[in-house]
């Protein structure tokens, strides 16, 4: 069982790009953050991070922080 505080990662597992895997549980550690449990084990998982940090869902996510920055800027 694999787990992940990182939830654009737990996101991009749930995608096809991810390959569509469920969430098995969910441990809320608090208001806006959990643990995601996945039916995979680590050696996947790290696969699969490698392919998350390639993916257009990376990219997306720090393009959306950079283009937010400038209204603070």
């Amino acid at each position: 069982m694999y787990k992940t505080t990182n939830y654009l990662f737990a996101a991009y597992l749930q995608t096809k790009e991810g390959g569509n895997r469920k969430i098995e549980r969910v441990e809320k550690i608090k208001p806006g953050r959990a643990v995601f449990f996945f039916d995979i084990d680590d050696e996947v998982a790290q696969g699969l991070k490698i392919k998350f940090h390639e993916s257009v869902c990376y990219e997306f996510e720090e393009t959306r922080k950079k283009t937010i920055s400038l209204a603070y800027d």
